[in-house]
């Protein structure tokens, strides 16, 4: 909706604003104690007697910015406003529907209030004061919050699907909480050749809970979206075990992720395929090589490419090789940030040199059939950080490297404190 505005009593308000939102009975707490407290008590004491309340929320691919400027917020205030809200809440994560609202009084057509409703229980609140002469003076960020609670759940399970993602979901776990379980365990487990019907798993969750009323009666509720995943293992036959536990450095740290008990980051980031399009010649694995005849291992993995074709970096990382050789061709090699590297070999042309800071999916070269080859294709190659080949399709890439010093001695308080919570649990 691109915007309203009338005359109203302070209980129309709430009314109007349920209306707009489509709350039904059973879900009037989640709007009218918002609007009650943020808008009723507060604005109402600084607007005289008539106010205009202007909804809107986030479309596909906006941000904050955008629904201001629909709601007619001066392009000097959004600044001002959006710097206050930016220190107190997390505006890169918005999704679509997410609401905000503007507060003029009618009278002046000044903007008392800007609100951002994060969740059913948090509302921030951006209150605008002016001088004697009506400009503008100052914003202050206030924070209102319902009553909540936080409370731990530990939860068990056998793998009966063919993803532990499908498994979690059938549990009813939050799906962001599922998903993260699932990429987490993914840095360290091929779930589609290592994992085996019967292989165990844990989550440890921190839930934040509220009271709400539902046709009069009291419920608790829990808020999926505050839910935290503290710990999550995995134990397979195949797949062998995996303990994560969650790390917090401070807000907006890039730190805050989970770890191994030694320190290593599990932040999966996926690889990006080397071409375009994706056709596989030569697996990794012995075999006997196409032009020598002989039987050898087979480093890597050969992708059908005409020459020319672009070759993309798979990740982030530094270039360390890129050169010549009889056998490999013109080649690249690229050390990513959990100390592994990728080798792109047989190119025509080499784009990057030694040293040089690559993104994924940067264009680092061109397919060709240089070296020891006996067509146009890429050799693709990965190796870990003991100098030891590995197969590539089974790559699972860390985007972080391991914590060392102070950082890491907090990492092992947090897990003391992760594994109380789980004894006190697992003893109940």
């Amino acid at each position: 909706m691109q915007g309203w505005g009338m005359k109203v009593t302070f209980i129309a308000i709430i009314a109007l604003l349920l209306a707009i939102t489509g709350c039904k009975k059973k879900e009037t707490a989640q709007v009218p104690d918002e609007v009650e407290s943020v808008v009723v008590e507060e604005i109402a004491e600084v607007v005289a007697d008539t106010i205009f309340v202007w909804l809107d929320s986030i479309h596909r691919g906006e941000g904050p910015f955008n629904v201001m400027e629909r709601l007619r917020i001066n392009r000097n205030l959004r600044q001002r406003i959006l710097y206050e809200l930016a220190n107190e809440a997390d505006l890169t994560t918005l999704r679509v529907g997410e609401r905000f609202a503007a507060v003029y009084d009618l009278d002046t057509a000044r903007l008392w209030g800007f609100i951002y409703f994060q969740d059913v229980i948090t509302t921030h609140r951006i209150q605008l004061s002016y001088d004697e002469d009506g400009a503008f003076a100052d914003a202050i960020h206030v924070l209102d919050e319902k009553p909540h609670t936080m409370r731990h759940r530990l939860i068990r399970g056998a793998l009966n699907h063919t993803t532990l993602d499908a498994e979690l979901r059938s549990m009813e776990i939050p799906p962001r909480v599922g998903q993260a379980a699932s990429n987490i365990l993914e840095c360290k487990i091929a779930f589609r050749t290592d994992a085996r019907i019967g292989d165990e798993f844990e989550l440890l969750l921190a839930e934040t809970t509220f009271q709400d009323t539902v046709d009069g009666v009291a419920v608790e509720r829990t808020l999926d979206g505050r839910t935290e995943l503290l710990f999550v293992a995995y134990s397979g036959v195949r797949a062998g075990s995996v303990r994560a536990y969650k790390f917090f450095d401070g807000d907006k740290s890039s730190y805050n992720a989970h770890y191994t008990e030694d320190g290593e980051a599990l932040i999966f980031s996926g690889l990006r395929y080397p071409l375009d399009r994706i056709h596989i010649t030569s697996s990794f694995g012995m075999r006997r090589h196409p032009v020598t005849g002989r039987s050898a291992m087979h480093n890597g993995v050969d992708y059908r490419a005409r020459a020319g074709t672009p070759v993309y970096a798979v990740a982030e990382g530094r270039v360390t090789k890129s050169a010549f050789d009889n056998a490999s061709g013109n080649y690249i090699a690229i050390r990513h940030n959990d100390g592994y590297s990728s080798y792109y070999l047989h190119l025509s042309r080499r784009s990057v040199n030694v040293g040089a800071n690559v993104r994924a999916r940067q264009v680092i070269g061109l397919s060709g059939n240089t070296g020891l080859s006996s067509g146009p294709h890429l050799h693709f190659g990965f190796r870990r950080p003991n100098g030891t080949w590995m197969n590539p399709l089974s790559k699972r890439m860390i985007a972080t490297p391991r914590l060392t010093g102070e950082k890491l001695d907090n990492l092992k308080l947090q897990i003391e404190d992760i594994r109380r919570i789980y004894s006190e649990l697992d003893g109940a």
